[in-house]
């Protein structure tokens, strides 16, 4: 099969690095491309190795932590707005709103609306219109 010998010559490689290598990438922001670009692996069998080390809760956590430091980032960049800038103000409650948005959803997240259109009812509408044109 093709590609079987580089899975296996990866999933060797995956097995004698650190696994605290990879969540070390991934809690600096990498992506899981990045990584495998990083390590000359495919993504595929970075896939199979997480699998089969059960190494998943490993990765959520490190993409918890990278999420962590990127919302500290936003905030920084946010509030390093050149004084002179006039969107500063904006930029900076723009940015705390999002993360209130995404911290509790159900208080500051964007409610749904509730619009209900009855496409049954404005075709007959239509053809009534149609039939009052006609008949005049």
């Amino acid at each position: 099969m093709a590609g079987t010998k580089k899975k296996r010559s990866d999933l060797e490689l995956l097995d004698a690095i650190d696994p605290e290598l990879i969540t070390g990438m991934l809690e600096h922001g990498k992506s899981i491309a990045d990584v495998c670009l990083s390590l000359g692996i495919s993504k595929r069998a970075l896939d199979i190795w997480i699998r089969q080390t059960g190494f998943q809760d490993d990765i959520l956590r490190a993409r918890v932590r990278a999420a962590d430091m990127m919302v500290c980032e936003t905030l920084q960049i946010a509030d390093s707005i050149a004084d002179d800038n006039p969107s500063k103000p904006l930029h900076r409650i723009r940015t705390r709103q999002w993360l209130a948005e995404r911290w509790d959803p159900k208080q500051y997240g964007t409610k749904p609306s509730d619009v209900h259109i009855n496409i049954g009812s404005l075709r007959l509408d239509a053809l009534r219109q149609i039939t009052v044109l006609d008949a005049e």
